[in-house]
């Protein structure tokens, strides 16, 4: 939009439609387990803006802002995706405050190639508000750093094993009191790359004052050759209850695979996640069960670099849940 003088203003965005086909859901309150999900056509956008403003030959001001609006009858129709402002010193790093993902995605980066499944196997908590971030690269290496500021509800926080916020020692009150993580990875001139990375969040009830804390590593790898692409990543966390009962403590493992084949227009998927969870590990007679299972297949076609098609099919491997499939057109601009 504006380019001049070392400062520079863009907006962005999209708008797409998606038709979903029936499917069902787990539901605790049903007496199946699971709840049926008619088919229908859902429509969303996005829309952010970037602007940059050089302070001096060196370093600059930037900042960032992007937003998801879902369709009317949707449960999230406003949601923030990244909101933050910091500076940009070139050879010196970036480093910036607000909400974005946390430095431990850079690990899950590689296999989230999908537009609408994947990066499903891990235990990730997501975009996070309050941050400060770190990142710098140096020929082939990279690194980032974060820490997150306390949040007294904290919004998102994904589950190992069991639901967080339905324990009886965080439940629907959990906070946290600060997190931080940590990624690097080394890029090979001939299309490897190698990632590695940890996050930790400490936790607590705000109404019981329990306290522990979840952990999460995880290890990846991705290659690019002739328009084909290869991504892996193993993961491991656990949330641990340690200063009220004893030292219980969910452990939780898995791992994504993704690939594609680029060939003019098209673009073809596939890819599979999987994760499982050990509840109160520590216990006698606990075992590992699987929490997710599936494999994903996908095709894709630009019909110009800002309108593309696609569809997706998730196939189901736990027991009683139904395959999903959509089609999709999305607008880019």
């Amino acid at each position: 939009v504006y380019d001049k003088d070392g400062t520079t203003f863009d907006v962005y965005g999209r708008v797409q439609a998606n038709y979903y086909g029936d499917h069902n859901t787990a539901d605790s309150t049903a007496a199946s387990g699971y709840k049926d999900v008619d088919g229908e056509l859902v429509g969303s956008s996005r829309l952010g803006w970037s602007g940059k403003i050089a302070l001096n030959n060196t370093w600059s001001g930037i900042a960032k802002t992007e937003w998801q609006v879902s369709a009317e009858n949707s449960a999230n129709k406003f949601d923030s995706r990244h909101i933050y402002v910091g500076f940009d010193g070139t050879q010196y790093g970036k480093i910036i405050f607000g909400q974005t993902d946390t430095a431990f995605y850079d690990v899950l980066e590689p296999t989230d190639i999908f537009n609408e499944w994947g990066d499903a196997g891990n235990f990730y908590d997501g975009r996070q508000e309050g941050q400060v971030i770190y990142s710098n690269t140096y020929g082939g290496f990279k690194g980032k750093l974060s820490y997150q500021t306390n949040d007294d509800k904290a919004v998102k926080v994904t589950d190992v094993g069991q639901g967080i916020k339905e324990t009886a020692v965080y439940g629907a009150d959990v906070k946290r009191n600060y997190g931080y993580a940590a990624a690097a990875g080394y890029d090979f001139d001939f299309g490897l790359g190698l990632n590695a990375g940890y996050s930790y969040s400490d936790l607590e009830n705000t109404k019981t004052s329990n306290t522990g804390d979840k952990k999460e590593w995880a290890l990846g790898a991705h290659y690019a050759i002739n328009g084909f692409y290869f991504a892996g990543v193993y993961t491991q966390g656990d949330l641990s209850y340690d200063n009220t009962t004893g030292g219980d403590k969910d452990k939780g493992r898995g791992y994504e695979l993704a690939a594609s084949y680029n060939v003019d227009a098209w673009t073809f998927l596939a890819g599979y996640n999987f994760k499982e969870a050990k509840v109160k590990s520590n216990t006698a007679g606990a075992e590992y069960k699987d929490l997710l299972d599936e494999t994903l297949l996908g095709v894709q076609y630009a019909f110009t670099s800002k309108l593309k098609a696609y569809t997706e099919y998730k196939i189901q491997g736990i027991d009683k849940l139904d395959d999903e499939w959509t089609v999709a057109l999305q607008y880019n601009f």
